[in-house]
């Protein structure tokens, strides 16, 4: 029997500023991908796996994601636990541990920005119990270098361990890009708060908090079957929208 996590956690709470003139008008997560925003394609993610609560940490735009989900909250089959926070998180990391008072138990993240177009998550969940990690990231073969440059890339021992993660690295050293999609034990946030701040941006990166988990040896990359988009620019977010619309014209 498949082991579930119940809890999911998705940070909305970025500007989204660098794609354009919808970041004037939505936030980020609320950008359109075909038939539904962004948001929603990840909570399908999760709900798919068995999640049962998700909690939303939000704070640009924030009165949109409320009215969005007011409206919805009928057709998702989980509870939505949204989140206000009164500053703007420094960093992913901050975002995410602004829920850990409503997480009591192992949890899936999936950034408010990241489009996974898979089967299923599943295999994520059964890595992270099988290996007893803090941390699981998922992973794909990434053969555009600036895609890379401006994610992360990620080297695996034994194509599961990592053993080396970094943030927009200058000159990648693998073909392996983090994925905005990760399964935590709520030990993550005893690591995030030992998570320093990072230049230039000044912020707490999610990325450096797994790569200290992987120094203990406690952190683990699964690789994806299917597509990953980090939404940074409005030209990923043309291609994320075209991928969604192949996949389900497939489907009927």
């Amino acid at each position: 029997m498949n082991k579930k996590v119940k809890i999911g956690v998705i940070p909305a709470a970025g500007d989204g500023g660098r794609t354009g003139y919808l970041s004037d008008i939505l936030p980020k997560c609320l950008f359109p991908l075909y038939d539904k925003p962004i948001i929603h394609h990840a909570i399908d993610n999760m709900t798919k796996i068995g999640v049962e609560k998700i909690v939303i940490p939000t704070y640009f735009k924030k009165e949109r994601i409320f009215e969005y989900f007011e409206q919805t909250k009928k057709d998702i089959d989980a509870e939505i636990c949204l989140l206000s926070l009164k500053e703007l998180p420094k960093g992913i990391a901050l975002s995410i541990e602004s829920a850990e008072s409503h997480v009591d138990e192992p949890f899936i993240v999936i950034l408010g920005d990241d489009v996974t177009i898979t089967d299923s998550l599943q295999p994520l969940l059964d890595l992270f119990f099988s290996s007893r990690a803090v941390a699981v990231e998922a992973v794909v073969k990434e053969e555009n270098r600036e895609v890379i440059k401006r994610t992360c890339s990620v080297k695996l021992k034994d194509n599961s361990q990592i053993v080396e993660i970094t943030e927009k690295p200058e000159n990648p050293k693998t073909d392996i890009r983090g994925c905005g999609v990760y399964v935590f034990d709520t030990e993550i946030f005893r690591y995030i708060k030992n998570t320093p701040l990072t230049p230039p941006r000044n912020e707490v990166e999610i990325t450096n908090t797994v790569g200290l988990v992987a120094r203990d040896g406690k952190a683990y990359g699964k690789l994806l079957s299917g597509i990953n988009i980090n939404v940074n620019t409005s030209e990923d977010l043309f291609r994320a929208w075209h991928a969604v619309r192949q996949r389900l014209v497939k489907k009927k």
